[in-house]
């Protein structure tokens, strides 16, 4: 068969012009540069890129259809880790506006974010004084100081005072723990429980306002010692590889528990302290970890508390002074 014979006969894959004009009159208007940027063309990681690619994802309109604005459901859809979603959301949403400066936000916005920020109190004034209300949301506070100072107290105080009512100005949430010394004891949780139960009676009692009173006693109902520690959700990890894991899949925890309004870390470099002899590595993942820490306190907007011990840091003058491990 002649080549131009064989040309003829072969069924033409080309649009035509009305049927062009009538695909793209099915995206809404401007949403047409969403298909321009093809995967490729977003500044993602190889891996990342290609687990994409596997998935059937060919655009950043198709990483936003998938991912429904969620990174864990993107996670789930296509094998990725939760970070390397956000990551995905990241550049497919940049790319969509066109130029990642569209992103760029007022310091008005911010103003008005750090305004709106709510903090976990300790019921000790002068440390709520210090830090500012109490362990704030957006934030990692780091509770640091000598064994036997009383730090795992403060966090698990802490833990307990999350879930204190609104209608006696708390924020009625949950607590995540996440335990690496085994230094978290149910019973200990249990006198703090009971003994945040007995104090929120006696406000009740004292308050003047009918309305109010009657508020805060329908509130009391339901902040039973024995809820408050159902509403402490324990995570034990006995090695780093555990940890690692852990803080892998909180943020989706998280996400699937919306009451949670704080993550606490006790220690958070207790395992670097007794099974890593590479310091340039120790440093790398403890660096992560705080990035990821970072993440999940921002993203889903809870505050993280860390708890670290203190070791001895020689001077160049010869002199030592604590610091944290």
């Amino acid at each position: 068969t002649h080549p131009r014979e064989a040309f003829k006969n072969q069924k033409s894959t080309v649009t035509p012009p009305r049927a062009r004009s009538a695909v793209a009159m099915d995206h809404a208007p401007g949403d047409w540069f969403q298909d321009s940027y093809a995967l490729t063309s977003l500044a993602l990681a190889p891996s990342t890129r290609s687990k994409l690619q596997r998935a059937g994802v060919h655009s950043a309109r198709d990483v936003l259809r998938i991912s429904g604005n969620s990174p864990s459901t993107l996670a789930r859809e296509c094998a990725l880790t939760l970070d390397e979603a956000n990551d995905a959301l990241k550049a497919a949403r940049f790319g969509g506006e066109g130029t990642a400066l569209r992103g760029a936000r007022s310091a008005a916005e911010l103003l008005r974010e750090e305004r709106a920020r709510w903090s976990v109190f300790t019921f000790c004034e002068a440390l709520d004084d210090a830090l500012g209300g109490g362990a704030a949301s957006g934030e990692i506070t780091e509770l640091c100081g000598c064994p036997g100072i009383g730090k795992t107290q403060m966090a698990m105080q802490l833990s307990v005072s999350a879930q204190t009512p609104r209608a006696f100005g708390g924020l009625g949430g949950e607590a995540v723990y996440v335990d690496t010394e085994g230094s978290f004891t149910a019973e200990r949780a249990m006198d703090m429980a009971e003994a945040l139960a007995e104090h929120l009676g006696r406000c009740a009692k004292r308050c003047e306002d009918e309305d109010a009173r009657r508020e805060m006693e329908a509130a009391l109902e339901t902040c039973a010692p024995e809820a408050m520690l159902r509403g402490i959700h324990l995570f034990r990890c006995h090695e780093v590889t555990e940890l690692l894991a852990v803080l892998e899949t909180l943020g989706e925890f998280i996400a699937e528990r919306p009451k949670v309004r704080l993550v606490v870390i006790d220690s958070v470099a207790f395992h670097f302290r007794q099974d890593f002899q590479d310091m340039a590595l120790r440093t790398t993942i403890l660096s992560k970890m705080t990035n990821r820490l970072m993440s999940i306190a921002t993203t889903q907007q809870v505050a993280v508390v860390t708890v670290n011990q203190v070791t001895v840091k020689p001077q160049r003058d010869g002199s030592a002074r604590l610091g944290p491990a």
